[in-house]
């Protein structure tokens, strides 16, 4: 029976010039009349219409062409495997996986965490096939010593598991791939540090003390955070001006974490405040909230405030007063809905102030709202701000 696949070469006969054929199973090529005349040197390995693969020796080519059989015989061959572009390499696919996590919306954040994993693991699979990275190479990964805890080992297997959901799924069919195991894990979460209301409200106040001539919207940022612990750090500082409405008192936040627009209820005194700030630089409706207003090294006048500049700032303050271990997402939200345990029961904290339960749009207007201006209204006066009450005192008289 003929066998699929061949072996060849350009040298011709020595004597009589003639194509030397492939003798199967001897490892070399031979001359039909010349029988003396054997070349074990480069050759070529053709096997159907598609696939071709240069040898520096026969052997190499033999052996070559025997595993390409076998895969045929099983039903695993795949002509990716061999092409240039090697499609099915690590490398490729993780380069292919990247791209489709960003069309996908997610912040460029979590695009940076997903490439720093990746490129991690394509130190050691790059040149792999996906189909020859198994359970072995995934332990011999997660087992090495990358100098990090537990926890950020955690978040590296989410993404790598994340990685191999999504190939195996487009690849399940054509080559029949299957999802390896992981190994197990564990870590213990640590506690958040978070701090007392009374030195939230120091912390804060001393915030104001020292940028409020520099920049009162670094002061305000933080107390927002406070306030309204429904709102990430990340997704106030994407508002832009035109995203805040004073007139009916609500801020909405375009790309939140839970994929669609939420919206935040303010107090009459917290839109009273914001106006104050507002008039004393004001924009154009396409122009970030939180923004810098003055120019420095590395900072253009208009540009937004960086992921982490109300840390700094935060940091600055608990220095000032000798508070240790607290960062200003820990020390506004946490602190806040931590003492809000005191007062109010989990499930109204989750609904009203955190808003952890609720990803749809309307969730966030009536028939909710009055619950959601409640919470809001006993997080400021558990808090006692005197700048806040000043602006209610005087919104009242207005009124």
């Amino acid at each position: 029976m003929c066998m699929k696949g061949r072996i060849y070469t350009s040298q011709k006969c020595f004597n009589c010039q003639s194509p030397l054929k492939y003798i199967e199973g001897r490892g070399f090529l031979q001359c039909e009349t010349h029988h003396e005349i054997k070349w074990t040197g480069s050759c070529i390995v053709r096997f159907g219409r598609t696939h071709t693969k240069r040898f520096q020796t026969v052997i190499e080519a033999e052996r070559h062409l025997t595993y390409l059989r076998v895969q045929t015989d099983n039903g695993n061959f795949d002509q990716r495997e061999w092409a240039k572009n090697q499609p099915l390499s690590f490398l490729s696919l993780r380069e292919n996986f990247l791209e489709s996590k960003t069309r996908s919306g997610i912040t460029p954040k979590q695009i940076r965490h997903i490439k720093h994993v990746l490129d991690l693991a394509g130190q050691s699979w790059d040149t792999l096939q996906i189909k020859d990275i198994a359970e072995g190479e995934i332990d011999d990964f997660f087992s090495a010593d990358h100098g990090i805890s537990n926890k950020t080992l955690s978040n590296w297997k989410t993404v790598i598991h994340d990685f191999f959901v999504w190939v195996v799924r487009r690849e399940k069919r054509r080559s029949q791939l299957e999802m390896p195991e992981f190994p197990e894990i564990h870590f213990n979460m640590e506690m958040k540090t978070i701090v007392s209301i009374d030195d939230q409200q120091a912390i804060i106040e001393e915030v104001k003390r020292i940028s409020w001539q520099y920049n009162s919207r670094i002061w305000l940022g933080i107390k927002l955070l406070s306030i309204y612990p429904r709102v990430r750090p990340g997704e106030l500082l994407n508002v832009k001006e035109g995203h805040i409405n004073l007139t009916e008192n609500w801020i909405v936040f375009p790309q939140p974490k839970e994929k669609e627009p939420k919206f935040i209820h303010l107090l009459p005194e917290h839109s009273a405040l914001i106006k104050e700030i507002r008039n004393m630089a004001p924009a154009m409706p396409n122009v970030y909230f939180f923004r810098h207003l003055k120019s420095r090294s590395g900072v253009n006048v208009g540009g937004k405030f960086g992921p982490k500049y109300l840390n700094v700032w935060w940091k600055k303050a608990c220095k000032n007063l000798g508070i240790e271990s607290v960062a200003v997402y820990a020390g506004t939200k946490h602190s806040t809905v931590t003492a809000l345990g005191k007062i109010m029961s989990p499930e109204q904290i989750k609904h009203n102030v955190t808003g952890h339960t609720s990803n749809a749009f309307q969730r966030y207007f009536l028939p909710d709202h009055n619950e959601k201006i409640s919470a809001t209204r006993m997080v400021a006066e558990m808090q006692g701000d005197q700048h806040l009450n000043n602006i209610k005192s005087a919104t009242k008289k207005a009124k």
